[in-house]
């Protein structure tokens, strides 16, 4: 990528491609009471159309919150293509065909659509208030998403506080904006029934399950290749409908398709996210100690939930956070996520952490502030200490390890605390004002299973894989289901195998991005992807390796003391002279070898395919 050598999704140039473009809504809220494309198909160099009562018989819905994927969730259905009526501007109504990017935009001015406006919701007071339209049909009301959690006794703590405090707190809505936008190519091999789809996301086995559901078609019957990623930030997920739209469109014309995001489209359609309202109720004593907190944490979802999770994704990440590195055993939260009728919400850097640890770091700062303390001197009071740990937080976390004082200690040493304070109140004096900020937090990674589990949410692979094999000539080729959007993949799951298996990192290659090539797992976001990839990474190693060492004794004079291999070499650990390569043992997995007679159990081949789902998370 340094060098110039990537290959991103706009690079490609399939035979016979074709490029597509959308018809989007004008309006955030509209029935459609027409479409005419005869003008847009009468254009030098157009293709094809493709409206939704085409692709509607055909598809099933994407089911963001589904009985059975959060018991929190309410459930409604979303088709790629509106059915009947629009909920965002933005939102993809119908897709074009032409053989260049500039005649398909000019197609797309010349279709018309005739729209009947209804009373659009644009926040989360409006969307809740009485007599609200509703969103989508089938819903009694605009809440998707509601959950109260927390644990110890909230009401005691408030009886016996000295320092009551109420804070509201207003977050925009925010989103990406990364270098490339997103973008798709669909091909449908009409021969073989097989459709490829090309397109730049985080999670390519989660993107092809969902393509398969939607396009009622086998998963084999679906390939997913995600090329390299210029930038990504949690927005390239699964949910979108584009790629499905145009899927259809390949397979209507019979011919592969390109569609890459503009910037005014990445704006308009591609996942919002961090617009929310919280409000809090503070307890604490007069030594500055918080005995409890009372949250409720409202999310501005948009139109609809990206994603299988994302309903109440960022609503529970929210409240679990607001607790941060501190021990308040008495917690109450109200966590909400509503629609409106505004580009949909997703996945984005931070999902609900940043809010929850600005929360809490306030909360702190207004205890400072009210009892005339030092703001350092509150957290301090606060902490859970380094011996509680393994600590259940009252907002259902698992805190696994840590030092939160002693890194507090630090920081106050490194920044030469004390003496910003004293030049702080030197400089008010002369009337200069200067502020100094403190923000602690805990950030939570590598969520599993067990850890959806207990928001509720089932239905979604929270495990990868990974796929080790030494080849004949002693070479490593390691498939995995993660996927590279800039982290650099590449180099940490190569140096991880390298030092496990003990041979050198350029011996070593890194498959990722393609559902025919790598193992199924949930790919990469929620900074997962040392833990959990790398963990698979690892078991998959270890396998290898025992069965490397294992064929290395016959080589060794069936020498049964301890081997170890490194730089590329088998040896004895009490002998270390003698030693053989990895490669001439490898070969001999491979092939009838001359120089060994292997027993008929010896499974032949060099490789193991493993899993790893982390059993909590992991809080750095």
């Amino acid at each position: 990528m340094v060098q110039g050598r990537g290959k991103f999704l706009d690079d490609i140039k399939l035979p016979g491609m074709c490029y597509g473009a959308f018809v989007r809504s004008l309006h955030a809220h509209a029935n459609i009471k027409g479409i005419n494309c005869d003008e847009a198909l009468k254009i030098p160099g157009a293709i094809g159309v493709l409206t939704p009562d085409e692709v509607l018989p055909h598809v099933e819905p994407v089911r963001p919150a589904t009985p059975g994927s959060s018991e929190f969730a309410r459930p409604y259905d979303r088709y790629p293509v509106p059915p009947g009526k629009v909920v965002f501007v933005g939102e993809p109504i119908l897709a074009v065909a032409a053989e260049t990017p500039h005649i398909a935009e000019d197609m797309l001015d010349a279709i018309t659509i005739e729209y009947e406006p209804l009373p659009a919701v644009t926040d989360v007071d409006q969307s809740l208030a009485p007599g609200a339209p509703t969103i989508h049909q089938g819903m009694a009301d605009n809440i998707v998403f509601y959950r109260e959690f927390g644990g110890g006794d909230t009401d005691k703590a408030f009886q016996e506080a000295e320092l009551v405090l109420e804070k509201t707190f207003q977050f925009p809505r925010q989103t990406a904006v990364p270098l490339e936008g997103r973008g798709v190519i669909a091909s449908y091999d009409r021969g073989q029934d097989h459709l490829t789809i090309w397109t730049s996301t985080r999670a390519p086995h989660q993107s092809r399950n969902v393509f398969a559901t939607v396009l009622r078609l086998p998963e084999h019957a679906v390939r997913v290749i995600s090329p390299d990623t210029g930038g990504e930030f949690g927005i390239k997920g699964t949910g979108y409908p584009e790629a499905i739209i145009l899927a259809f469109l390949s397979k209507k014309i019979d011919r592969p398709v390109k569609w890459a995001e503009d910037r005014m489209e990445n704006l308009l359609a591609c996942a919002h996210a961090h617009e929310q309202r919280v409000h809090v109720s503070v307890a604490a004593g007069g030594d500055g100690k918080v005995l409890g907190i009372r949250s409720k944490v409202l999310v501005d979802q948009g139109a609809h939930c990206l994603g299988a999770t994302s309903a109440g994704l960022e609503p529970m990440t929210t409240g679990q956070s607001i607790v941060g590195p501190y021990s308040i055993e008495n917690y109450q939260c109200q966590a909400y996520g509503i629609l409106t009728n505004k580009c949909p919400g997703g996945p984005y850097r931070g999902v609900g952490t940043i809010q929850g640890v600005f929360v809490i770091e306030r909360i702190m700062d207004m205890i400072a502030q009210a009892l005339g303390m030092d703001p350092a001197e509150v957290r301090d009071r606060n902490f859970i200490q380094p011996d509680e740990l393994p600590y259940n937080t009252a907002a259902g976390r698992l805190y696994d390890s840590g030092d939160y004082p002693g890194s507090l200690d630090k920081l106050l040493v490194l920044s030469k605390y004390q003496e910003l304070r004293q030049a702080q109140q030197k400089a008010r004096a002369g009337g200069e004002y200067f502020g100094i900020g403190i923000s602690c937090f805990v950030e939570h990674t590598s969520t599993g299973s067990q850890d959806y589990h207990k928001r509720g949410v089932y239905g979604l692979p929270a495990f990868d894989s990974a796929t080790v094999r030494v080849d004949a000539g002693g070479n490593v080729t390691v498939g995995v289901s993660a996927r590279s959007t800039g982290q650099g993949h590449e180099s940490v799951f190569a140096n991880l195998v390298a030092r496990e298996l003990g041979v050198p990192y350029e011996t070593v290659k890194i498959i990722e991005g393609d559902t025919d090539a790598t193992p199924f797992g949930s790919g990469t976001g929620v900074s997962r992807s040392a833990v959990s990839t790398g963990g698979a990474i690892r078991k998959a190693v270890r396998d290898v390796k025992l069965k490397v060492l294992e064929l290395a004794r016959f080589f060794l004079e069936n020498e049964e003391g301890e081997l170890d291999i490194a730089n590329g070499e088998i040896f004895v650990v009490a002998d270390p002279t003698r030693r053989v390569s990895i490669a001439r043992v490898a070969s001999s997995a491979y092939d009838a070898s001359k120089e060994v007679s292997l027993p008929e159990s010896f499974e032949r081949g060099l490789q193991a395919t493993r899993t790893f789902d982390p059993p909590h998370q992991v809080f750095g």
